[in-house]
Order: structure tokens, then C-alpha cells, then sequence
């Protein structure tokens, strides 16, 4: 039988197909018996014929009867004669013992062709393995045995090898040449099944680079890493991520869990992913950093045999985008919950509203009736009319609340002077911190700058970062804040500066975010910089906010310039330490 090349479904083949490749091996035994059979038949028609009149013709006869009778039955067993590796050689040894029965009736031990016994070694060899040769080798020195012990026991001889000259010289030729022939063609069946297994080798090989290097490739464009750890922890197989995203080896080289190494959040918790999959045959999962990305590793346990425990494949996959996307998510319906919240209260505040703005009114009118002190007289009526330009600033907020927007319209169409901004704003802030000795430090050079903004919302800006000012002085026990301006080119740049704690690094990178805040609950909402922020960007602008070398922060807003802007690069006085 010449075996076929190896293709890929031959060098990965299933239980099913090593049985029909042994089932073949069978096949080629029963050609061969159909040879030996032909051949013994041959030999037998000279023994009629007087060439080797020693020769038990009788058992020669028989032998063949029951090999053809053998092989037909096996030939037309559904769904065929057998199969696995010890099919294969039991069959190769019934062939043996046939082969002891022809030498016994051929003259025994005499026999030249005593050698065909190497050719039975030979095959045995071939389908079984050093196993089945050695019981093949046991069962060919049995028969020699047997035929020595008959050629010296007359009663058990039932043949003899005595033919006339020149037949047993002929017979002597034939012996070693259909032996030697046998040998070679068992030799060469064996070479070429050899060559055939290394050329399926060499496929299976570059078959496993090739599937190496699309898995390796593809899990390097997707950004995750795969390793597969043995039971006893050591690193079988990973690819260049996992080999960067793993922790390091242990003292014995062993895999080590990333809940120490990397600070892995265990999901479930309790046991690590990889020793769960391991002892429970349980998907395992844990989440940790590398650096600002966030990593999951997920672990699987891999098919074993028997009760054997499996080995692990652990994935690791980048979930930073999706952490983000939950982020932004959370954001989005935190700003939807508070904007129908805010439109509650902007129905609600509308009445009262219009109530104080009247009352500040009509308060306005009645100090002016009354007279007396000039100086109080002028105090209370500009807190009047602070009173009724902010409830008219909060009225207009809360129309746009009301009617689905979230700003009023902004008004960039004309320059607004800066300085009435700096102090409305300082008027609101630190109207109510007087008792507390905190002071605004105002540079000279904002009396000369004009910006292209809207006032209102400039001053809510302003408000929100002076705000935060204050508030961070009082955590440190700072007492002054700064505010500058200076011109810059087109644009003008405003600088409120504090002497508290600086920016925590918790939100440092997240500081413009909606709810990134540091303060008590309470005390907080972390909206005010994220609205300052879209307000300046709204205004064609820029925010931004840095530690301070001398402690506290520096919040920068930049605005394109008005009109009427005097003051000139780098006219500035800035008071700050």
C-alpha cells in the first residue's frame, strides 16, 4: 500500500481518521496474505509434480484453504476488518503462525525458507512499534523452536526437505531471493510511509506558523494579548502584548496572579481568574492599569484528558474606550437628569423672581423719598440695583431653561469693557467674605482692556472661578486672590490666582469634566468649571488652569480682544507674589 500525500485534514486527523488509516494497513495485510497464499499454492503444484517429494503437500493445501477462507472473511466484515494498531499486528502474527506450519510441513528447521521469518519481524515491526516486535521476536524463536524440537523428534516431523538435484539448488535461490525480495519491499514500504510522516511533519509545521503568525498578527491589530499557562504555572505560549501586559515571572519561573502586581479588581472575587479556571473550571475575570489605559484579563480553561487539570488561556483585552464610553455615558445622563431638575426650578424661581426684581424696584424709590445720609442713601440703592440686575440676569436664565436651550442667546457683537465685569463680579463673591478678611487684588491694567464677549456670561465666568478662589484659600488659609489682564496679540488673557492647595491629582486630567469634584458632598456639584469652560469656549475662547510654582492655582481665561482696548503688551501690573 503506498501511502497518499499528506494533506492538512491528514496531518490533524481525528480519532475517526486513524482508525480508517489502520483499517488500511489491514487492507495491505490481506493483499499480502492473497500473495503468500498464490505463492504457497505454487509451491504446493511442485510438490505434485515430484520436485519436492518431502514436502507435506496435504498441510500445504490446507494452509491455503484457511487463508483464503480467513482473508475472504475479513475482506467482507462491514464496516471493515478491523481497526487500531493491535488489529494490524495480530493479524501480522496470525501470518506467522501460518508461516510455522508451512515450514513445518516443508522439512522444518531444514528449510531454506527458514528466513521468511525476518520478513515477519520486519513487518511487525513496521505496524507496531519496538513493542510488537519484541512479542513478534518471541513468537518467530517459539516457531524455530518448534521446528528444531520436531527435526530431532522423528514422531513430530511431518515433512522433509530432500528434493532432487538440481531442485534443491533451485530451491535454495528461490528461498533467498523471494526472502531478500520480501524484505526490500517491506524496507521500501517502510521508507516511503517514513517520508511521507516527515513530509506531514513539515506540513503540520508550517501549518502552525502559519496559523502562529495570523493569530499572533490579529491579536496584535485588535490590541489584546493571549498567553496559555500549564497547571503547574509555567508560560507555555504568548504572544509580544500579553508578554508586556503580564506581570513578571516568579523565583521559579513560575506565572504569578496580576492581583498584587498589577492591583487586578477580581470579578468574581476571591480566588484569581487563572487558578479558577484551573481548580473550577470556571471563566475568571479582572480588570487593572497599565499607565492611563485600562486592561481586562479574562481566563478560560483549556480542554485536558482524563482528570487531568487543564491549562488556562488567559486574554487580555484593552476596555479603555468602553470605559470611557460608560463614562461619557454616565456624564450624559447625569446632565439629562440635571437639566430636567433644572427646568423644575427654573419654573419655580420665575415668580419669585419677578417678586424681588419689583421689591428692588420699588426699594430703589422709597430710599430715594425718604433722604437722609447721602452715603448710606447711595449704598442702598446701588445693593437695589444689584438686586434687580441679577434677579433680571437669573430671569433670563431661567427663560432659556424653560424654553429647551441651556444658555441665553450670547451677545459677541460688540466689545464690553472689563473692568465693570471684574467688579460686579468681585461685588457678588466677596460681598458675603468680608467678615473672613479674603480680598481681591485687581491689576491696574483691567481699568484699560476691553473684551469681545458676552457681559452676562463673562461675569458668570468669573464668578464661578473667583468662587473657587475663595474657596481654596479657605481650605489652606490663604487670604488674597489676584485677578490681572493683559493684552496678547488679538486676544486678551485674564489670570485669577489663589494661595490654596493647588488642583488634587485625583482630577488634575479631568478637571474641565461635569461632576469632577474634590469637595464634601454638599458642598460641590463640580459643575462650575465645566460650565465656565463651555461658556469661554462658546465665546471663541480658551480656560485653562495650572498649579502655581509658588502654591495654589493659576485659572487663565483667554478671549479675543475688544475694540476699545488700550492697554498694550505686556502693560500688566500684577500683584501676585
Amino acid at each position: 500500500m503506498m501511502a497518499e500525500e499528506p494533506s492538512r485534514s491528514s496531518v490533524f486527523a481525528d480519532s475517526h481518521e486513524r482508525d480508517d488509516f489502520s483499517a488500511d494497513r489491514i487492507r495491505w495485510l490481506i493483499t499480502l496474505r492473497w500473495v503468500a497464499m498464490a505463492g504457497v499454492l505454487a509451491a504446493t503444484g511442485l510438490v505434485l509434480a515430484g520436485y519436492f517429494p518431502g514436502v507435506a503437500w496435504p498441510v500445504l493445501l490446507v494452509v491455503v484453504v484457511v487463508g483464503c477462507l480467513y482473508n475472504t472473511l475479513l475482506s467482507r466484515r462491514a464496516p471493515g476488518p478491523g481497526t487500531g494498531k493491535r488489529a494490524a499486528v495480530s493479524q501480522a502474527l496470525v501470518d506467522l503462525v501460518m508461516l510455522t506450519v508451512v515450514l513445518w510441513a516443508a522439512g522444518g528447521i531444514s528449510s531454506p525458507f527458514i528466513g521468511f521469518y525476518v520478513f515477519h519481524l520486519a513487518l511487525i515491526g513496521i505496524l507496531g512499534g519496538p513493542g510488537a516486535t519484541l512479542v513478534a521476536t518471541g513468537a518467530a524463536l517459539a516457531g524455530a523452536g518448534f521446528l528444531a524440537v520436531a527435526d530431532w523428534i522423528p514422531a513430530l516431523q511431518i515433512g522433509v526437505w530432500d528434493p532432487e538435484p538440481p531442485w534443491d539448488t533451485i530451491g535454495n535461490v528461490a528461498a533467498f531471493v523471494t526472502t531478500v525480495v520480501a524484505v526490500a519491499y517491506v524496507v521500501l514500504h517502510a521508507v516511503r510511509e517514513l517520508r511521507d510522516r516527515e513530509r506531514a511533519l513539515a506540513t503540520a509545521r508550517d501549518q502552525a506558523e502559519l496559523e502562529y503568525q495570523v493569530i499572533s498578527n490579529t491579536l496584535d491589530e485588535l490590541e489584546a494579548g493571549l498567553e496559555v499557562v500549564s497547571p503547574d504555572g509555567r508560560i507555555e505560549w504568548r504572544n509580544r502584548l500579553a508578554d508586556e501586559l503580564a506581570p513578571g515571572l516568579g523565583e521559579q519561573g513560575a506565572w504569578e496572579c496580576p492581583v498584587a502586581a498589577r492591583g487586578c479588581e477580581i470579578q468574581p472575587a476571591g480566588l484569581c481568574p487563572v487558578w479558577r479556571a484551573r481548580d473550577e473550571g470556571e471563566e475568571g475575570r479582572c480588570r487593572f492599569a497599565v499607565g492611563d489605559r485600562s486592561y481586562e484579563m479574562m481566563s478560560f480553561p483549556l480542554a485536558s484528558r482524563g482528570d487531568d487539570p487543564p491549562r488556562i488561556m488567559n486574554l487580555y483585552v484593552d476596555r479603555t474606550q468602553i470605559l470611557l464610553a460608560e463614562r461619557r455615558l454616565l456624564h450624559a445622563e447625569r446632565l439629562a437628569s440635571l437639566g430636567r431638575v433644572a427646568q423644575g426650578v427654573a419654573h419655580e424661581l420665575n415668580t419669585p423672581l419677578a417678586t424681588i426684581r419689583t421689591l428692588a424696584a420699588d426699594m430703589r424709590e422709597a430710599i430715594r423719598s425718604l433722604g437722609g445720609d447721602e452715603a448710606l442713601q447711595s449704598d442702598l440703592a446701588e445693593s437695589a440695583a444689584l438686586i434687580r440686575d441679577e434677579t433680571g440676569r437669573l430671569g433670563r436664565i431661567t427663560h432659556a431653561l424653560l424654553t429647551g436651550g441651556t444658555l441665553p442667546r450670547l451677545r459677541l457683537n460688540s466689545s464690553a469693557r472689563l473692568l465693570p465685569i471684574v467688579e460686579r463680579a468681585r461685588s457678588l463673591v466677596f460681598a458675603g467674605v468680608r467678615e473672613g478678611g479674603a480680598e481681591l487684588d485687581i491689576g491696574d491694567s483691567v481699568a484699560d482692556l476691553s473684551v469681545a464677549a458676552d457681559p452676562d456670561r463673562l461675569l458668570q465666568v468669573l464668578v464661578n472661578l473667583l468662587q473657587n478662589a475663595v474657596d481654596a484659600n479657605r481650605e489652606a488659609g490663604g487670604r488674597t486672590v489676584w485677578l490681572s489682564a493683559l493684552r496678547r496679540g488679538s486676544a486678551v488673557e485674564i489670570v485669577v490666582d489663589d494661595e490654596g492647595v493647588g488642583i488634587h491629582p485625583d482630577i488634575e486630567a479631568r478637571v474641565f469634566e461635569p461632576f469632577a469634584t474634590t469637595k464634601p458632598p454638599g458642598e460641590g456639584t463640580g459643575l462650575g468649571l465645566y460650565a465656565s469652560y463651555m461658556l469661554v469656549q462658546t465665546m471663541g475662547g480658551e480656560l485653562t488652569i495650572e498649579n502655581r510654582d509658588q502654591g495654589g492655582a493659576s485659572a487663565r481665561v483667554r478671549l479675543p480682544a475688544g475694540s476699545q482696548t488700550l492697554a498694550k503688551e505686556p502693560g500688566v501690573h500684577h500683584r501676585a507674589p
